[in-house]
């Protein structure tokens, strides 16, 4: 009779743990989408002989060249350096 309370006890407690992080892990995914869908990007279209730098010194206003170029990186997935005329880019604000 113990160890069917025990059982009982420990499923129920399994349950309320499950439904805790069930509801943590919605939260924390509607307030990300919200940032997210909060966020108005400027959008340029790489033309011939464009680079990170030039982009840069065009568009990084207050904000370090260096940091802005890591943040155009980070938001359009960029994994070369490399751009190539026709490519879309969502510039950093």
């Amino acid at each position: 009779m113990k160890t069917q309370r025990l059982t009982v006890l420990s499923k129920a407690i399994l349950l309320a743990l499950a439904m805790i992080l069930a509801v943590a892990f919605v939260s924390g995914n509607a307030a990300a989408s919200a940032d997210k869908a909060d966020v108005q990007f400027t959008y340029v279209t790489i033309t011939e002989g464009q680079t990170l730098w030039g982009l840069a010194s065009d568009y990084s206003k207050d904000q370090s060249q260096r940091e802005w170029i890591a943040s155009l990186v980070e938001l359009n997935n960029l994994t070369t350096t490399d751009l190539q005329p026709g490519q879309k880019l969502a510039l950093p604000n």
